[in-house]
């Protein structure tokens, strides 16, 4: 019984409580790894890829959402429990597809919308250099103006 170590003390243990500010921030990163997965996984390389890619799970979407609201306008007209707890197995399951469908779908609509924002950021930093490059010039001609002035004088 040498080897127990009785009567300590375990040491104490300091608990942070998590704010909401962390979980945006995890919220935040999950998104970036779903865009990030989506492009890897479908070899995104366009707007247009993306674009078809949501006009796909759309089109996938569409006819889920028509089959669960057959499914729920069944459900309000049946009596019946067990055809009732049939069907909103159904529905439940339905949903579950749509929702993943909508995931994706607005994963689509988030990595478009980051790419066109880099697309008008990239524009105007562009811009930018040109307008730079161009005063660059200008002040260049001024001072090579200057200093030709002051040899003639």
């Amino acid at each position: 019984m040498s080897g127990l170590n009785v009567g300590k003390i375990p040491p104490k243990v300091h608990y942070e409580e998590r704010t909401s500010k962390y979980y945006k921030e995890i919220d935040k990163f999950r998104k970036l790894c779903d865009e990030l997965n989506m492009i890897g996984d479908y070899s995104l390389t366009s707007i247009e890829d993306t674009s078809n890619l949501k006009t796909k799970y759309l089109e996938e979407i569409l006819p889920l959402k028509a089959q669960r609201e057959q499914y729920k306008k069944l459900y309000n007209k049946t009596q019946n429990s067990a055809d009732k707890s049939i069907l909103e197995a159904k529905i439940n399951i339905l949903t579950k597809d749509i929702d993943r469908l909508n995931s994706k779908i607005q994963t689509c609509r988030r990595i478009i919308n980051k790419a066109e924002r880099g697309e008008k950021e990239d524009w105007l930093i562009q811009k930018r250099m040109k307008d730079n490059k161009e005063r660059a010039e200008k002040e260049f001609a001024k001072n090579k103006d200057r200093k030709n002035r002051k040899w003639e004088l």
